[in-house]
């Protein structure tokens, strides 16, 4: 996947063990970001984000979410102190759509189609 930064704005979801997360990338390369805790409790975060092009044979363009807000371990569990650092998820075709990886063991983001 090498996917165009046009070809990706717009709103993703993710839901897994740790909540609903939901991503709305938008055209001036901005996103906003939050999380609905499965226990209650939300985190929200907004920033810039880019994309880096396909650069590994089997591997995708990466999105870069910059300085972003990581309220989720990567074993699904809710974060007690969020931490902030540079959030990476992989471009990959699966199952005939588009995804935004982050762990290859969970399903990651999915296009949240508009009616």
């Amino acid at each position: 996947m090498n996917p165009s930064q046009a070809s990706l704005v717009g709103s993703w979801k993710a839901d897994w063990t740790c909540g609903v997360e939901t991503l709305d990338l938008k055209p001036d390369g901005t996103y906003s970001y939050a999380v609905d805790f499965i226990g209650g409790g939300r985190l929200t975060d907004a920033g810039a984000w880019r994309i880096i092009p396909q650069y590994e044979r089997l591997s995708g363009a990466h999105v870069i979410l910059g300085n972003a807000l990581e309220g989720c371990s990567v074993f699904g569990n809710r974060l007690q102190s969020p931490q902030r650092g540079d959030r990476t998820l992989e471009t990959v075709w699966e199952w005939g759509r588009m995804m935004l990886t982050f762990n290859p063991d969970i399903q990651g983001f999915t296009r949240v189609e508009r009616s």
